[in-house]
């Protein structure tokens, strides 16, 4: 018993620290304002998704716009105008494809560059006559000085047969050359 006799000082003492403690815990927490219980805020759905969708749909939509700009600006060039003349009108071209040769599609799509400052063009375009068959039309012309050669400017047929052009004298608009009759 007189180990209990000695502990019981201890337990009192340890019950005296405890209680004030838990007093000052206890005023303590009483000057902290007290907690609402509610529901836990909702997750915003995450916006990365569809920030990178729109940027991936601007991104396409610029290119586009871009590329069809791009494409008008060639179709517009004197080049293509004076290309298309030559073989709108040249007899081999429409022994080759029939009458009314023109672009195959309604939106024609011209391949390549025209670059007038660098003194380089280089285009390709597909076409169609009356008989039903199409051709790939090529042109490519360099500057040398003041005036420009022909490197390339032939016609093949969706077939592979292959009219060669190059033989045209063509004026500064890539217009054909044509003498005058009397």
């Amino acid at each position: 018993m007189s180990g209990m006799r000695s502990t019981r000082p201890m337990l009192s003492a340890a019950r005296a620290m405890t209680s004030t403690i838990s007093g000052q815990t206890r005023r303590n927490m009483a000057s902290m304002p007290r907690k609402e219980h509610r529901p836990l805020p909702t997750i915003a759905p995450r916006r990365a998704p569809m920030l990178i969708g729109a940027g991936i749909v601007g991104v396409s939509l610029w290119i586009g716009g871009l590329s069809y700009a791009m494409n008008f600006q060639r179709q517009s060039s004197s080049v293509v105008h004076g290309t298309m003349f030559t073989v709108r009108y040249h007899q081999g071209v429409r022994d080759l494809l029939g009458e009314n040769v023109g672009y195959a599609d309604s939106w024609a799509w011209i391949d390549g560059s025209v670059n007038h400052l660098k003194g380089q063009v280089n285009i390709k375009f597909d076409i169609k006559g009356d008989n039903g068959h199409k051709a790939k039309v090529h042109f490519a012309s360099r500057r040398e000085g003041a005036n420009w050669r022909t490197i390339i400017f032939n016609v093949t047929r969706d077939d592979g047969v292959t009219l060669n052009l190059d033989q045209q004298s063509l004026t500064d608009t890539g217009a054909p050359v044509m003498a005058l009759s009397s």
